[in-house]
């Protein structure tokens, strides 16, 4: 569970810093929708994964299994915005996030394989 807690809040941290990096690069969506409901949005996404958190620490399967998409929705956030950025070299007013996506793209299989694994373990029992 140690593995699980550090990997988990590692992610959120990038998520949070995801977010940082889009308004500081001017992600593009951002742009179109304004600053105020593009944070409030992000601070509605935020919070799902923070309440998963918690229920996963309790090892409630239902939230295991949804930390599961949240750590591949967060891998592919990585992915896309690292394949955009080098695909139309436009960072700044275009896909802003790649730096912080590599590293979501590092952590993210080590967090889905800890809580599949404890998926694993569970139905065991």
């Amino acid at each position: 569970m140690k593995r699980i807690i550090v990997l988990y809040l590692s992610l959120i941290f990038m998520h949070v810093g995801h977010v940082f990096e889009e308004v500081w690069g001017r992600f593009w969506i951002m742009n179109k929708v304004g600053l105020g409901l593009y944070l409030f949005l992000n601070l509605l996404l935020f919070a799902i994964p923070l309440l998963l958190f918690y229920h996963t620490l309790s090892e409630k399967r239902w939230a295991i299994v949804l930390s599961t998409i949240y750590a591949i929705f967060m891998g592919m956030q990585g992915i896309g915005h690292t394949v955009a950025v080098i695909v139309t070299h436009r960072y700044f007013d275009g896909f802003a996030g790649c730096y912080t996506g590599l590293v979501m793209i590092v952590i993210s299989p080590f967090l889905i394989f800890n809580l599949l694994n404890i998926l694993r373990t569970n139905k065991q029992k």
